[in-house]
């Protein structure tokens, strides 16, 4: 294990309830909507350039349930590539953390420093989490209340999620 995925651990464990049990973390992000996926009808419309409205919980590419699944209140939490988010996997839950900004330096702290404080953003209990799979860096999470969110991250770090 590489030092920052050990600093990464060791911040996701101050979050742990006593006796739950550390599995995985990875960061994950969305594609910024410009990536080269196919073009919608929608897209190649001549009314594109109307106002824009901004996509709705649910409405994003790559999420798939009601407003009120689990897949849709974990997306609301994600960011794109600049501001990734942590996802965690423990024997109880599936967590999701934002870096916690004290101050202006830990804007401009960068990538490869220490890994600074994290913050819950959003969990799930494990027996709510069905599945996960990982192709090209998209890693596909499926729930039990049949919803599902495909996240960006580190093909070289999917291994141990997967595992976990």
């Amino acid at each position: 294990m590489n030092a920052g995925a050990e600093q990464l651990e060791a911040r996701v464990r101050e979050h742990l309830a006593p006796g739950e049990t550390f599995r995985a973390a990875i960061w994950v992000s969305r594609a910024d909507g410009r990536t080269s996926v196919g073009m919608t009808r929608r897209e190649m419309s001549q009314f594109r350039f109307r106002k824009r409205v901004p996509d709705a919980p649910g409405d994003r590419r790559g999420v798939d349930g009601s407003k009120q699944s689990l897949a849709v209140g974990l997306d609301v939490h994600i960011r794109t590539v600049t501001d990734p988010r942590v996802l965690a996997l423990t024997d109880r839950r599936l967590l999701l953390f934002s870096r916690r900004i004290g101050s202006l330096g830990d804007i401009f702290r960068p990538a490869s420093g220490p890994v600074p404080p994290l913050r819950l953003r959003w969990q799930c209990p494990r027996s709510s989490f069905a599945s996960v799979t990982e192709q090209a860096g998209r890693m596909r999470l499926t729930f039990t209340d049949r919803s599902g969110v495909t996240l960006l991250t580190p093909s070289a770090d999917a291994q141990p999620f997967l595992a976990g």
